[in-house]
């Protein structure tokens, strides 16, 4: 089965965007990893409960995807993220996906 990285990729960015913690538990490896300039963690519990802190922090986020480049089994988003209207990120996920389609890891790259 060939899967589509580029669109499991944009289903998970709208999952993040909607804050949909449920749809991102059933899209993460059980042993996901999660890095970026602040932290890293790695399990699915662990990930979740990350995720939840940073959803709990963000009354709104807004995701304008600039790019994403495929190759393989894995994909970088070149990302705006705009949080609760006022603070702009730009931002790379780099995205790792196992065969059967589930993200594996994530590496968030924080730019200017």
């Amino acid at each position: 089965m060939a899967i589509e990285i580029e669109s499991l990729t944009r289903d998970f960015l709208l999952a993040y965007e909607k804050k949909d913690i449920e749809a991102i538990a059933k899209m993460f490896h059980p042993e996901v990893v999660l890095r970026d300039w602040n932290s890293e963690v790695r399990g699915l519990a662990n990930a979740i409960s990350e995720y939840g802190k940073n959803f709990e922090q963000a009354e709104s986020l807004q995701i304008r995807v600039k790019k994403i480049h495929v190759a393989e089994q894995s994909a970088a988003a070149e990302l705006g993220i705009l949080v609760n209207l006022t603070e702009q990120l730009n931002v790379v996920d780099v995205l790792s996906f196992s065969e059967d389609g589930k993200i594996l890891s994530i590496v968030a790259y924080r730019g200017l």
